[in-house]
């Protein structure tokens, strides 16, 4: 059977479905009534869910990254989907199509790998085209490459989600190198391993993206950094003044300190990086948002990555 997928639900609509756990919090109301919030969604979206004390006895049941089975109506709250529950459960593994959870990217996986692939093989400066062959014959890093998301929620988050990510921002180097005459070599290859430690600080085995041991303690920036050290040591007499210069370019993509960047861009390539990420993230982070929470008028709900903000979404002008 089927299951019935969040996006198609219709408000006051009651159904009987499965539903990932993609975040557990136990918390307090005003009385010192114990309740479970927890964010339940699928591959097309994600709803709010408040377990009041009548559900006291299920609460040690649910576990973030498990799946449960549901009956409940969807409503809305402040523009934000609520799911309001009369039935909840854990689901056994045999109950559920694990695909039914996990989003993936609408491109071509081996496609744009290749794409990649092609617009890294035109890099020209010896040493950082002996690299860059490096990179490409590691084939578990490839592999990891292709399927690992870009972010847990925010933007590209879907298996693929750090292929299509770097593709978009090479395509974005290629014209700003050009334009502003960078080092285009430099660029490209910071732009294939700003977020190559993504590969192993996020978890996507699972029904909801997480975060691995490593990537908690460590975080994507310092294993990329990691990466990047390791493949150089493996070459002989790679300079000193390249290594810099790329370890800059992953040590301040993330802009300023309080965005995680151990350094502020200081080199045009670094400066340059920072922008077209951001672009990418920020536009693709727009319409996964809208895509996944779609309003009823013009206005979304409050956008975390905005700042909290709603977004204006129409009417469209044509």
């Amino acid at each position: 059977m089927t299951k019935p997928m969040l996006k198609d639900l219709q408000l006051g609509e009651t159904v009987d479905t499965f539903l990932a756990v993609s975040q557990k919090q136990e918390k307090k109301t005003k009385n010192q009534d114990p309740y479970l919030y927890l964010r339940l969604a699928d591959a097309s979206g994600e709803v709010e869910v408040n377990l009041w004390k009548e559900f006291a006895d299920v609460f040690p049941q649910i576990q973030e990254q498990s799946v449960v089975k549901v009956r409940g109506a969807l409503s809305e709250y402040k523009s934000k989907k609520q799911f309001n529950i009369t039935q909840i459960r854990p689901a056994a593994p045999e109950e559920y199509d694990l695909g039914d959870f996990i989003r993936k990217t609408k491109k071509d996986i081996p496609q744009t790998l290749q794409k990649v692939k092609d617009i890294l093989l035109t890099i020209s400066d010896p040493d950082f085209k002996k690299l860059t062959d490096l990179f490409l014959a590691d084939e578990k890093l490839m592999a990891d490459f292709a399927k690992a998301p870009a972010a847990q929620n925010i933007h590209s988050a879907c298996i693929g989600g750090l292929l299509e990510h770097v593709s978009a921002i090479l395509d974005l180097a290629l014209f700003v190198a050009e334009q502003y005459h960078l080092n285009r070599d430099l660029l490209l290859l910071g732009v294939f391993l700003h977020d190559i430690g993504k590969t192993r600080e996020l978890d996507y085995a699972k029904t909801t993206f997480g975060y691995t041991d490593e990537g908690n303690l460590v975080g994507h920036i310092n294993i990329g950094l990691e990466i990047l050290q390791d493949k150089i040591r493996q070459l002989t007499d790679f300079p000193a003044q390249k290594k810099n210069l790329l370890e800059h370019l992953i040590l301040s993509h993330h802009g300023v300190p309080e965005f995680g960047s151990p350094r502020t861009p200081l080199t045009m390539e670094a400066v340059a990086l920072n922008l077209i990420d951001n672009i990418d993230a920020k536009l693709v982070g727009f319409q996964d948002f809208v895509e996944r929470n779609p309003p009823n008028g013009s206005w979304t709900a409050k956008a975390f990555m905005f700042d909290n903000r709603s977004l204006y979404v129409g009417p469209k002008v044509i």
